[in-house]
């Protein structure tokens, strides 16, 4: 409880959820997960460890809940960036390059949140698979409408997970930007047939 002007505030749960996660995202992402500790979050968030062990049972659980936010704000700016664009191509090329762009310049800034991106974790995995299902989205009514290309999800997967691969052996953003067109261009030449 704080008081302002002799009134008591009670901050929600919710909101209290909202600081921690806040915090451990900003601690999450300069030393990964390995590094972090319960210990670390709170001090970030100015609450005790025993309130953060109320609103988060264990590191998993403030962990799931850093990849949750942080997917839902990406999702959001991508969507209303997308809703913009006029063409498949546009669109695509858009949303990989924030999504994809996103995880390679904030591992080449703090090398050890690349814990954020890793699969071992189940929050990550429901990252790669939100993506996938908005690419098929995006994809999904050319590809069905062109004679001879692959299922609109397998095309996204393969994306998905060659921008994982990319990021893995870019040298730099710039160079993660340019392989992400290219290989954008590459799926739209594969539906529309043109390869």
């Amino acid at each position: 409880m704080r008081t302002i002007d002799g009134e008591i505030m009670v901050q929600s749960r919710a909101s209290k959820e909202q600081l921690a996660v806040a915090a451990a995202t900003t601690v999450f992402s300069r030393y990964g997960y390995a590094r972090t500790t319960m210990g670390d979050i709170a001090s970030e968030a100015g609450i005790s460890r025993p309130a953060l062990y109320l609103l988060f049972p264990d590191k998993d659980a403030v962990f799931a809940a850093v990849i949750q936010g942080m997917d839902e704000q990406k999702h959001r700016e991508i969507r209303a960036a997308i809703a913009r664009l006029d063409g498949l191509h546009a669109k695509l090329l858009h949303a990989c390059k924030s999504w994809g762009c996103h995880g390679f310049d904030l591992v080449e800034a703090h090398p050890d949140s690349a814990d954020l991106f890793d699969l071992r974790f189940p929050a990550v995995r429901q990252v790669y698979d939100n993506f996938q299902s908005l690419v098929v989205e995006l994809i999904g009514d050319q590809v069905r409408s062109a004679r001879g290309a692959d299922e609109p999800e397998v095309l996204a997967r393969c994306l998905v997970f060659g921008m994982r691969g990319l990021r893995e052996t870019a040298r730099s953003g710039k160079e993660m930007r340019r392989l992400i067109a290219v290989q954008v261009a590459m799926l739209i030449r594969s539906i529309d047939g043109k390869v």
